[in-house]
């Protein structure tokens, strides 16, 4: 992870439902690490959100907490303040999906502590969805890739190694991946059929 990531000063910070000594606390935590922050006693309305890079909010608030309600969040890394231990309450913030917490009273120090590891954590899970879902691609993929295969073992009479080695020349001359090269060839059948033959002819190929 890139330094970058990481750094916090000119990071916007939407505070929700943090009131009295917590929120006069955290502004002046903010204001040390120049951290930008706009303060909400209740949960604002989608337009708070936007240009926002974090979300903070007292999990204490009874005006936010509902033991079976999640809460309309933006797709934005979260801390929750909170001081309460019971399962209800613990099972509710689990439901948020937090990337951080901090425990109340807010003091001098642990902010900035918080605020890191909720924006590595945060990057590291949007790293593990992009690597889930490029597996998801290619795996669908996959099944052109067997009827690609099949096509050129029963259009030009080769086995299954060589029809494998001629799918993964033409995919690389093409600067693709043999999933989506598989769907192009399957998509223009004739014209690849002929690029094959051509590559087959060759004393390389």
């Amino acid at each position: 992870m890139s330094r970058a990531k990481l750094r916090m000063r000119g990071l916007k910070v939407c505070a929700i439902g943090c009131n009295g000594r917590d929120a006069q606390h955290l502004q002046q935590q903010f204001a040390r690490l120049g951290v930008e922050a706009g303060f909400h006693d209740d949960f604002p309305p989608p337009a708070a959100f936007d240009g926002q890079q974090m979300i903070l909010f007292d999990g204490d608030n009874p005006q936010l907490f509902h033991p079976t309600h999640r809460l309309p969040w933006p797709e934005l890394p979260k801390i929750v303040l909170t001081t309460m231990e019971t399962p209800s309450r613990l099972q509710w913030i689990i439901d948020q999906q937090i990337s951080g917490y901090l425990r109340k009273p807010v003091r001098f120090d642990g902010v900035m502590t918080a605020i890191t590891l909720a924006l590595a954590f945060d990057a590291r899970q949007q790293e593990l969805t992009a690597q889930l879902q490029r597996q998801n691609e290619r795996l669908k993929a996959r099944r052109f890739l067997f009827s690609a295969q099949l096509y050129l073992m029963q259009s030009l009479a080769l086995d299954e190694e060589s029809a494998w080695s001629l799918l993964r020349s033409m995919a690389m001359q093409q600067q693709k991946t043999v999933e989506h090269f598989s769907i192009d060839l399957l998509a223009n059948r004739q014209g690849y059929l002929a690029l094959a033959k051509t590559l087959l002819s060759t004393p390389d190929a």
